[in-house]
């Protein structure tokens, strides 16, 4: 009987070295939990092929455990938290045997910056990405001069570079907000132009998935917030109507909404040459999508509710079977 064959996952530790510790073990060993890492490898149960794990570290010199592999998944998905990794990570690409598959080569994770993604997806029918500059600023006169020279109206989104889930994100409004909360000391932050998209009041954010040129629907989340992440879901609680209003837009997803955006998908998936991403947007009646964001560092496979009937399961053991699928075809 032939041996199961090995795909190899990477993953890698931020460029300041920082990671959360869950536990430390008897031996000393420690139980970690970083950002950054689109984390496939606990979610992709399969009779078919072994997994095995690789945590990249920040030193230059990093002795790789000699195994034998089939093949590789970069799981390493930040481009402005993990430069050092994803460089090393691309420098082990090259040294794999080209008949090998690699999903998510990490050259093609280090241009999905935000600024990057607005420059790349520009020109796409039916696909609106609003202007983002990456600014280092060292005082509030210098955010408000980026915002006069780039050609911004205000609002405006502020944030700062490496933040997900709504941390270190404002909306500014006028010249009078003096940014208090922010370390205005030369560090990466992301200017982004404000694009109005509520529709009669009510906001809405799409999380889509592409693996291997085809979208799927992870879920998608109605506030009365322009700012939506996963805790908008209490206005949804509060709200019921909303919370069908998602169960109605999953069920409509493959048949209605899909054959419209799958061209413009298409166009995405040529430019930003991924295997597996997410994308954040908004899709009004007409199928025209407003972009947030484009990048494999979502969360799309953890299904957290506190009950494992939920309207999420059946969403993700679909994008899961189509990732393994696509591994299984390489």
């Amino acid at each position: 009987m032939m041996s199961k064959k090995i795909i190899l996952f990477i993953d890698g530790i931020p460029d300041d070295q920082k990671v959360r510790v869950r536990k430390i073990e008897q031996d000393r060993t420690l139980r970690w939990r970083g950002s950054g890492s689109s984390n496939l490898v606990s979610f992709l149960q399969s009779d078919l092929f072994g997994r095995s794990n690789i945590v990249f570290d920040t030193n230059r010199d990093q002795e790789l455990p000699k195994q034998i592999i089939h093949a590789v998944f970069n799981q390493i998905s930040d481009p402005d938290t993990h430069k050092i990794t994803l460089q090393k990570a691309d420098e082990f690409y090259k040294h794999i045997p080209k008949h090998i598959p690699f999903f998510n080569i990490p050259s093609q994770v280090m241009k999905t910056t935000r600024s990057n993604i607005y420059r790349s997806l520009q020109g796409i029918d039916k696909l609106h990405v609003p202007k983002t500059v990456k600014i280092q600023p060292k005082s509030p006169a210098d955010i408000y001069e980026v915002i006069k020279k780039e050609d911004f109206s205000l609002p405006v989104i502020f944030r700062q570079a490496g933040d997900h889930g709504g941390i270190s994100t404002i909306r500014v409004n006028d010249e009078k907000e003096q940014f208090h909360a922010f370390a205005l000391d030369g560090r990466d932050y992301y200017l982004t132009q404000f694009v109005e998209y509520a529709q009669k009041g009510i906001y809405a954010k799409y999380r889509l998935v592409v693996v291997d040129g085809e979208v799927f629907l992870r879920h998608v989340i109605f506030s009365d917030s322009w700012i939506i992440h996963s805790e908008s879901r209490t206005f949804m609680e509060r709200n019921k109507k909303y919370r069908q209003a998602e169960k109605d837009t999953i069920k409509i997803f493959d048949k209605q909404i899909k054959p419209k955006i799958q061209p413009m998908i298409k166009e995405v998936c040529d430019r930003v040459k991924l295997d597996y991403f997410g994308i954040d947007c908004a899709i009004d009646e007409a199928f025209d999508v407003i972009l947030f964001e484009a990048n494999a560092n979502m969360n799309i496979l953890l299904n957290n509710a506190k009950s494992k009937d939920n309207i999420w399961t059946k969403q993700i053991d679909m994008i899961i079977r189509a990732i393994i699928k696509m591994i299984l075809k390489r």
